[in-house]
């Protein structure tokens, strides 16, 4: 008998999927895995809300394009630290629910916009994926997500896929980013980036197109001051996190170039910090360093949260929130389990949330931190340690 098969060696159990937030003293932040009977769960959204506590929501179902897939929910209360159990607000027969992202007009009605495509099914022909028959709808909440009305489309061009939620700028006009995709033999990517405006808080939008950005999707807007705003994309080519800037509220953009931080074709998050900074989570991991083919590479194994003082020129402030599996080496990369999708936002208190699909999609899991939590303490050793002068 070996030692680790030994019956007396304690064993303990993988992170509860109770909804608990637990604070780690050895880490300094807190976590929660959010309860799912799902066996496949993705793409959260997580949002503040206006009277306190905490709303997300993702899809889950048996696999991603799959006609069980549906827009779930959980609800964090601050008085007893815990997620509830999910619940499916959405489901339809023939249509994948997917990429919720939640948004609080100024009225205090929850919006719930999501892509809904067709599902594989019997006479549905499916090359790649079945994402150029995607619509968005929504569903709204007065109840702060307690109960939700029936959905409506909100976007009908077939081919309209979203991923981040509604935003609302210095000057009082709504802004949604979307990418348009297309049923081409490119493995999406031709899919066309844009963002729309509504000037009549989402009675009507207008839409405008980033230039010369085919393949660059997943558009986070982060307004930087009043009019000044700046977007950055995951790539198709898994090679960089790429950036655009506009200087008239989104009318017009710069193309899209590339940053320091590398991206392996798969979701990332931008918000503002406390600071005015610029954040961004994402996985750091890439297969090329300039466009060319489209690259789905199945590694996303850690997520990285990097920080920029110069309007995302650079970004030399980093720290891991979720190290994964840690397998290394280019023969044991996949062992590793996937980390993915993060949606972050700063809540009324300044603390940072993050929430992600967790250990291939067994779960959400949500991670709180403070600012300071990103870049350490200032003085890692004792002052007197001579080896470190």
């Amino acid at each position: 008998m070996t030692l680790l098969s030994q019956p007396a060696l304690e064993r303990v159990p993988a992170p509860s999927a109770d909804g608990r937030l637990r604070f780690f003293e050895d880490d300094g932040s807190a976590a929660a895995v959010v309860p799912t009977d799902r066996r496949s769960n993705h793409a959260p959204s997580i949002l503040s809300l206006p009277g306190g506590g905490l709303l997300a929501a993702w899809f889950g179902g048996s696999d991603e394009g799959n006609k069980d897939i549906d827009i779930l929910v959980s609800r964090f209360d601050f008085d007893t630290r815990r997620w509830t159990a999910s619940a499916a607000v959405t489901h339809d027969e023939i249509r994948s629910d997917q990429n919720p992202g939640l948004f609080a007009a100024p009225d205090g009605t929850i919006w719930l916009v999501y892509t809904s495509q067709l599902s594989r099914q019997s006479g549905v022909p499916e090359t790649f994926n079945l994402q150029h028959t995607s619509v968005v709808k929504m569903i709204r909440s007065t109840d702060d997500g307690v109960s939700w009305s029936e959905p409506e489309t909100l976007f009908d061009r077939e081919g309209t896929f979203c991923r981040q939620p509604i935003q609302v700028l210095e000057d009082g006009r709504w802004v949604h980013t979307q990418w348009l995709c297309f049923d081409d033999d490119s493995k999406n990517g031709s899919d066309q980036p844009v963002v729309q405006i509504s000037s009549d808080q989402g009675s009507a939008w207008r839409q405008v197109d980033f230039p010369d950005a085919a393949g660059r999707v997943h558009p986070n807007i982060v307004e930087l001051e009043p009019g000044r705003l700046v977007s950055l994309f995951r790539s198709r080519f898994a090679d960089w996190v790429y950036l655009s800037r506009s200087e008239d509220g989104g009318e017009t953009w710069s193309v899209p170039e590339a940053t320091e931080v590398p991206n392996n074709n798969a979701g990332l998050s931008a918000f503002r910090l406390p600071s005015g900074m610029l954040a961004l989570v994402s996985n750091e991991h890439q297969v090329a360093t300039e466009p060319g083919e489209v690259v789905w590479p199945y590694e996303r194994m850690r997520l990285v949260i990097a920080v920029s003082n110069d309007e995302g020129r650079t970004w030399p402030v980093r720290r891991v929130i979720e190290p994964g599996d840690g397998f290394s080496g280019e023969g044991n990369l996949r062992s590793n389990r996937r980390q993915e999708y993060p949606h972050g936002i700063v809540d009324a208190d300044g603390l940072i949330h993050v929430v992600y699909a967790f250990s291939s999609r067994r779960a959400i899991r949500h991670v709180v931190f403070d600012e300071k939590w990103i870049s350490g303490v200032e003085d890692q050793v004792h002052t007197d340690c001579k080896l470190w002068g």
